[in-house]
């Protein structure tokens, strides 16, 4: 079944971490690869507040604003029209609006959870705090005058690290023999998607360290722009037997 949900991304954090390879790879299910780069696996975790979401045709009045925070990792699936699909696979995601947490995990494969969710986003910082019971998370962080290549970071330079980390806007899953690529596809308008550096000041995230994530490193951090979105869910893909 196709679905297709329209609403604006109001206020987006977005952080990339590098992880040892090999501390998550149990982590991707059945027919999806990590996306490295030497040893390094990284991480996307988001944190947004989302207004106006509805399924298409619905008027605005039956729509729901609602904080999403998520942990993904970057992934792919080759598919046996020989491409390989980028995206993002959804480890876990916290989401402030409990019967959203149970419609979205019957129409996606988000893995949501019901959380109490805090964000403020200014001109000058950004604060977020999560009270869950796995996936507590407290983030501040201020505006950035320009973007920085992390220490220790594979990449050579902040070009480098900007392109192979951009926001994919596909959510990756399979079905569970691994032979069936799952999609969350997003559009929106490129020429409004504008990225802001952030400084990250402090961050704990409970989740990550119960996956024992005890060699994180931030790469990227930064703040988005509002913009209007709209979520295609139900597309599938056949992947290549070998990649499963």
């Amino acid at each position: 079944m196709m679905l297709t949900m329209v609403g604006r991304l109001q206020e987006c954090v977005l952080l990339s971490y590098r992880t040892p390879a090999a501390s998550v790879r149990p982590l991707l299910p059945r027919g999806l690869e990590l996306l490295t780069r030497g040893q390094w696996a990284f991480w996307n975790v988001m944190a947004c507040r989302i207004d106006g979401m509805r399924p298409v045709g619905l008027p605005s009045w039956l729509a729901v604003r609602y904080r999403h925070v998520a942990y993904r990792l970057y992934a792919q699936a080759r598919l046996t029209s020989g491409e390989a699909q980028r995206g993002l696979f959804f480890v876990h995601s916290d989401v402030d609006h409990r019967v959203l947490a149970v419609a979205g995990n019957r129409v996606s494969d988000f893995r949501m959870h019901a959380a109490t969710i805090n964000l403020r986003v200014t001109a000058a910082d950004v604060s977020l705090d999560v009270e869950s019971r796995v996936a507590g998370a407290h983030l501040r962080a201020r505006r950035a005058k320009a973007e920085t290549l992390a220490a220790g970071s594979p990449f050579a330079d902040v070009a480098g690290a900007t392109a192979f980390l951009e926001y994919a806007p596909i959510g990756l899953a399979t079905d569970a023999t691994g032979r069936i690529l799952k999609l969350a596809e997003v559009s929106r308008d490129e020429s409004l998607w504008r990225e802001e550096p952030l400084d990250v000041i402090e961050a704990r995230w409970s989740f990550l360290e119960s996956l024992s994530q005890r060699d994180l490193h931030l790469e990227r951090a930064t703040r988005v722009t509002p913009i209007d979105y709209r979520w295609r869910l139900g597309a599938r893909r056949e992947i290549l037997s070998s990649s499963v």
